[in-house]
C-alpha cells in the first residue's frame, strides 16, 4: 500500500470512528501523518464524536491550525458536515467561512449560529444563497438578531421575505382569489367587561386555542396564515417571534388602519414590527398610529425622536412626563413643549 492510500485510510478510519484508541488519541494531539487539510478534518472529526477525554487535547491542537489549513479542509474533496460545523466555530477569518458558508455539505445549524455573528460580508453571502434560504427560513430569522446587520442587508431579507414568501399570495390578490374568499372575522366580541381581552384584543381561550393551531405548523404555514387569516388569527400572530412571520402580518392587505392602530399600541410586538409600520407612508399619515408609535415603549428610539415633533400640544405635554418612554423621547417632548410656550 503506498503512503497516500494509507493516509487517506487513516483519515477515513478516523472520521468513521473506526480507528483504535492510539490512534485517536495521536490525532488528538496532532501527532499522525497526515497533511493539513486531511489532520484538519481529522481532529475536526473527532471534536464532533464529543469524546470527553480527547476533547481538551483535540481543542487545543485545532486552534494552533492557521486559516490557509483551515480553508484547505473548507476547500477539500469529501469534508464532511460535521466537521464544516467545527471549523465553522472556530475562527473568525473571513477567507475561511466564506467558503464554508457557501459549501453544500454545510449544516443548516451552523448557517443559523454563523448568521448572528458574522459581519456584514459574510452577511451578504448568506442571503444570497437563496436556495438554502428557503429550505432554512431560520438563517433569515437569526440574521434580524445580529447585532451588527447591516441596513443593506436587513433590505434585502425583507424583499427575500416579498419575493419567495407572499409572491405567490400577492399573485392570487392580483387574480381576485381574496375577493372571492372574503376575511372571515373573528366572533363577535363579548359585551365590554364579560371577558378579560389583552391588548391585541385576544381572551385567554382565543389565545389558547390560536397557540394550539399554530404549534404544529411549519414557518410557511405561519406565514400564509399571517398573511390570509382573519383579525384574531393576525393579531396573534404579529406578536410571533419569527420575524418572517410578524412581517407577513404587517404585509397583508388585510391589515387596515386601524388593525395597524392596535399593533402600535402593542409592548408585546418586537422593535421590527414597530418600525415596519413607520415605513407605510400610509399609516403614518394617521395620527392614531403616529401618536401610538411614540408613546410605545418598544418603539425604536432613532424613529420615535422625529416623530415626536409632530404631535400636537396636549399630547407633548403628557409624553414630557411619560416615565413609560425612553428619556430621550421624554426629553424631546420638554423641549418642544418650551419652545412652543415660549
Amino acid at each position: 500500500m503506498t503512503d497516500t492510500a494509507r493516509e487517506a485510510d487513516l483519515l477515513t478510519q478516523i472520521e468513521r470512528g473506526d480507528a483504535s484508541p492510539k490512534i485517536l488519541d495521536f490525532a488528538a494531539r496532532g501527532m499522525v501523518p497526515l497533511p493539513p487539510d486531511e489532520l484538519v478534518r481529522a481532529i475536526a472529526s473527532i471534536l464532533a464524536s464529543g469524546d470527553a477525554r480527547l476533547a481538551p487535547l483535540a481543542e487545543k491542537s485545532f486552534r494552533a491550525f492557521d486559516a490557509a489549513s483551515l480553508k484547505s479542509a473548507v476547500l477539500s474533496a469529501g469534508v464532511k458536515p460535521e466537521q464544516l460545523a467545527v471549523v465553522a466555530r472556530h475562527t473568525q477569518d473571513a477567507g475561511v467561512l466564506e467558503p464554508l458558508i457557501r459549501h453544500r455539505a454545510v449544516p443548516d445549524e451552523t448557517l443559523v449560529w454563523l448568521a448572528e455573528r458574522v459581519d456584514a460580508p459574510l452577511q451578504d453571502v448568506l442571503v444570497t444563497n437563496q436556495t438554502r434560504l428557503l429550505a432554512a427560513p431560520l438563517i433569515v430569522e437569526r440574521l434580524f438578531e445580529n447585532p451588527r446587520l447591516s441596513p443593506e442587508i436587513r433590505r434585502r431579507a425583507d424583499e427575500f421575505l416579498e419575493e419567495f414568501f407572499l409572491k405567490k399570495e400577492r399573485e392570487r390578490d392580483e387574480a381576485g382569489d381574496l375577493e372571492e374568499a372574503p376575511e372571515e372575522e373573528a366572533p363577535a366580541a363579548p359585551a365590554a367587561g364579560s371577558v378579560p381581552v389583552d391588548e391585541a384584543g385576544l381572551s385567554e381561550d382565543a389565545k389558547g386555542s390560536l397557540f394550539a393551531r399554530v404549534a404544529t405548523m411549519s414557518v410557511f404555514q405561519r406565514i400564509r396564515l399571517a398573511y390570509r387569516g382573519n383579525k384574531e388569527e393576525r393579531m396573534f400572530l404579529v406578536q410571533d417571534r419569527n420575524r418572517l412571520v410578524s412581517s407577513a402580518v404587517l404585509k397583508s392587505p388585510k391589515t387596515r388602519d386601524a388593525d395597524a392602530e392596535t399593533i402600535a399600541n402593542m409592548k408585546s410586538v418586537s422593535e421590527d414590527v414597530l418600525r415596519g409600520i413607520t415605513f407605510r407612508r400610509d399609516w403614518m399619515r394617521h395620527y392614531g398610529i403616529m401618536r401610538a408609535i411614540v408613546k410605545n415603549p418598544r418603539s425604536p428610539i432613532d424613529v420615535t425622536l422625529s416623530i415626536v415633533l409632530r404631535l400636537n400640544a396636549k399630547d407633548l405635554k403628557v409624553l414630557a412626563s411619560d416615565r413609560n418612554v425612553p428619556d430621550a423621547v421624554r426629553a424631546t417632548a420638554r423641549r418642544e413643549v418650551s419652545r412652543k410656550e415660549r
